[in-house]
């Protein structure tokens, strides 16, 4: 029989502890991987007071605020539409003060809301009632709100607020903005553009149906031709131009339900938008990420691609810096906003159901009794080696791996219309 080093030792230590023990002795029972995980999230419990008509206070929000200023990158990964996120994201912004905001919004949209929030929240209004039905999450009171307070917080001529995703609903401004600059041998191309993109609009007027309108049902070879007959565009209108044709790639996938496709392709570009606009700046800057808590993960993603999330802790890596990755979400019982576009794009009231989508229960039931909690999941990662991981919820080992820190937020208030 073939005996190696550690069976070996395994077996002398057996018999060691075979002479020593006691005949009648009983063992201690055994504690298991997710006892100890849940040991550990107990004692690395931390308060946040969160109020919706102030801001943010407690020993957790301390640790947050003294964790982000260390890094070069905060990604603050969100569960969409609780009240309490733009007021995080808002102290988060005046406390660490990063040279920049970044959006889960498209680059060229990003451009207008940097512009119109300098106005505020009249300013954002304003815009939102010339280009409707506005760019996605950010119609609600609260996100405007912050909106037009961060940028106020962080003055300067420059564009401070900068956008990664592909465009859901903002079709028709982006091929304005277009028509503003389109060179005759591209008229008759984004004439095209712009009766699919009407066409679509129109239909979705009479269904209610989001799925006709032209940044889900357009052909991107209609973007593809007008590209071609548009010789060396400025470098917004390259923007654009790019914005749309990525737009419609990931979401032909998406309806052909090619979901994997659809979210790479989404993923390729934000992480192609931000490594244009990175090596851009100069000097490079510190840098505030919102964007849906599945987007900020460290790792593989939720969706199976490596997202923007990934990419910046490379980058701040690959720069001597470091980044910061915190998993934002309501605890049950709590309340959220949800898009309804067959209501003119309001948003709706409903109930949460985040804890369960990630596979979190073990921990959410450990949460403080009273406000919300912080917890550190970095001291936990030892209990989750890869031989737990074999075998636990793939779920619980992204969240753990891949986020710093997670933030419970108990009673989630669901943000509110303009």
């Amino acid at each position: 029989m073939k005996l190696d080093r550690r069976s070996l030792f395994a077996t002398l230590a057996g018999a060691g502890l075979a002479a020593a023990t006691p005949a009648m002795a009983q063992e201690p029972p055994k504690t298991t991987w997710l006892d100890r995980l849940k040991t550990g999230f107990k004692d690395g419990r931390l308060p946040v007071a969160i109020d919706l008509n102030g801001g943010v206070s407690g020993a957790g929000w301390d640790w947050l605020l003294a964790e982000g200023a260390k890094a070069s990158f905060f990604a603050f990964g969100e569960e969409h539409g609780m009240a309490q996120v733009p007021v995080l994201v808002r102290e988060l912004a005046i406390a660490l003060k990063p040279d920049r905001l970044v959006l889960e919004i498209s680059p060229p949209i990003a451009q207008d809301i940097d512009q119109a929030a300098r106005g505020g929240v009249e300013g954002l209004k304003a815009y939102y009632r010339a280009n409707p039905p506005g760019p996605a999450f950010y119609t609600m009171a609260d996100e405007t709100r912050m909106l037009a307070a961060v940028r106020s917080a962080l003055p300067g001529k420059k564009q401070l607020i900068w956008g990664l995703d592909y465009e859901v609903i903002m079709d028709r401004r982006l091929i304005a903005r277009l028509k503003a600059k389109a060179p005759a041998s591209a008229k008759a191309a984004l004439a095209a553009v712009e009766a699919a993109s009407q066409a679509g609009w129109a239909t979705f007027a009479t269904t209610k149906n989001l799925s006709k309108v032209f940044t889900f049902a357009g052909d991107p070879a209609l973007i593809e031709a007008l590209i071609a007959a548009w010789p060396s565009p400025d470098r917004d209108s390259a923007d654009i131009l790019e914005t749309l044709l990525q737009t419609l790639r990931t979401n032909r996938a998406y309806t052909e339900e090619r979901y994997f496709q659809s979210n790479a392709i989404r993923a390729d570009f934000m992480k192609a938008s931000f490594v244009r606009q990175w090596r851009a700046a100069s000097p490079k800057p510190r840098i505030l990420f919102k964007f849906g808590g599945g987007h900020m993960v460290r790792g593989r993603s939720m969706t199976e691609v490596y997202d923007i999330g990934n990419l910046l802790a490379e980058t701040a890596t690959l720069e001597g810096g470091s980044s910061f990755h915190l998993l934002v979400i309501p605890l049950n019982g709590g309340r959220q906003a949800a898009m309804n576009p067959t209501a003119n794009f309001a948003y709706e009231d409903v109930a949460v159901s985040t804890i369960e989508e990630m596979a979190l229960e073990p921990l959410a039931e450990l949460a403080l009794p009273q406000g919300s909690t912080l917890v550190d999941l970095r001291p936990l990662r030892r209990f989750m080696s890869a031989s737990v991981t074999a075998k636990a919820d793939a779920r619980l080992a992204r969240v753990v791996h891949g986020y710093d820190a997670i933030l419970l937020v108990r009673d989630s208030v669901a943000s509110k219309n303009l």
